[in-house]
C-alpha cells in the first residue's frame, strides 16, 4: 500500500474516533515586493477553533496565490474535510491539506497528553557523519557543515536557489543519497508525494531525518517507510504568531520545536485512547 492511500486510511480512523474542531482561520505570510528576486521559505497555519495550529509550507507552484482566493472557503469547515484532499498532484490544495492535518494533529497530541517537545531532541547541526545529504536547501545548516568540513550534496528541485559560491554538490532528482551517510530531508516531500522517491533513493530509510515545521504531524506513516526521525512545531502564541507572520518577521519565538522517533512515540491509536 502506498504511503498516500495510508495517509487517507489514517484520516478516516481519525473521523471515526473524534471530531476535532472546525478551522477558525488559515494565516499566511506577508508578501515582501521589495526583492522578488530573494527566494525563501515561507509556511502558512491552519487554526483550529481550540488554537490547534497546523504549519505548511506555502512555495510550490502557485500555492500562496492560490490560498489568498481560496482560504475563506475554509472557515468553519472541519479540517479533515480539507485534509482529505492531499494527493500529490494538485499542489496548492495538498499544502493546504498537509497544514489541516498538521492542525488536526497538534489538536490530538494535545489532548491526549503529548507533549513531543519535552523529549530530547539532538542537535543536526553537530552530526558526526562525513557525507551529508539535503533534500531541499537549507543554507543555514549547509554553511555550518562546511565549516566542519563535512561533504553535502544537495538535492534540489529549484536549483536558483542555492548560491554557487558555495561550491555543492547539486542534483535535481534524489538517486545521489544512495552515497550519504545522514540525510536531511524537507518535508515538502509530502505535499508534492515525493517522500516514498525519497526513501527509495536512500536505500537505507533509518538515515533520513525529515525536518521544517510542514511535518508537524503525526509520524505513523513515516515511520512505517523506516525514517528515522520527524521534526514539528508547536505555537504557544498566537497573537505572537500573527504579529509576527502580518510584519514579516520571523515567528520562531511563537512556538516550540521538537524532534520524535519511533521509539519515543507512542502512535495513534495509543494517543486516541487516552483523548479524554
Amino acid at each position: 500500500m502506498s504511503s498516500l492511500n495510508q495517509y487517507h486510511q489514517l484520516i478516516k480512523q481519525i473521523e471515526q474516533a473524534i471530531s476535532p474542531p472546525v478551522i477558525k482561520e488559515i494565516l499566511l505570510p506577508a508578501v515582501d515586493e521589495s526583492n522578488e528576486d530573494d527566494i525563501k521559505d515561507n509556511f502558512g497555519f491552519v487554526i483550529l477553533e481550540d488554537g490547534s495550529a497546523g504549519p505548511f509550507y506555502t512555495c510550490l507552484d502557485n500555492t500562496l496565490e492560490w490560498l489568498h482566493g481560496q482560504r475563506q472557503q475554509c472557515i468553519g469547515v472541519t479540517p479533515l474535510q480539507i485534509a482529505q484532499k492531499l494527493d500529490g498532484i494538485n499542489i496548492p490544495a495538498s499544502a493546504l491539506a498537509l497544514g489541516a492535518f498538521n492542525a488536526i494533529s497538534q489538536h490530538i497530541m494535545r489532548r491526549a497528553g503529548f507533549n513531543p517537545s519535552a523529549l530530547e531532541k539532538r542537535s543536526d547541526s553537530n552530526i558526526s557523519d562525513s557525507h551529508i545529504g539535503m533534500v531541499g536547501f537549507f543554507r543555514p545548516l549547509i554553511e555550518r557543515y562546511i565549516k566542519q568540513g563535512k561533504k553535502v550534496t544537495v538535492i534540489e528541485q529549484q536549483p536558483e536557489r542555492v548560491p554557487p559560491e558555495l561550491s555543492l554538490k547539486l542534483y535535481t532528482t534524489p538517486e545521489a543519497l544512495a552515497d550519504c551517510d545522514y540525510i536531511l530531508c524537507t518535508a515538502s516531500t509530502l505535499i508534492n508525494n515525493t517522500i516514498e522517491s525519497i526513501v527509495h533513493a536512500a536505500k537505507d530509510p533509518a538515515k533520513i531525518n525529515l525536518i521544517g515545521p510542514s511535518a508537524s504531524g503525526l509520524p505513523d506513516i513515516l515511520f512505517d517507510l523506516g525514517i528515522h526521525s520527524t521534526g514539528g512545531f508547536i505555537v504557544d502564541n498566537l497573537d505572537a504568531l500573527k504579529l509576527a507572520m502580518s510584519q514579516g518577521e520571523s515567528w520562531g519565538s511563537a512556538g516550540r520545536k521538537y524532534q520524535l522517533t519511533q521509539d519515543i512515540y507512542p502512535g495513534l491509536a495509543s494517543l486516541l485512547q487516552h483523548i479524554d
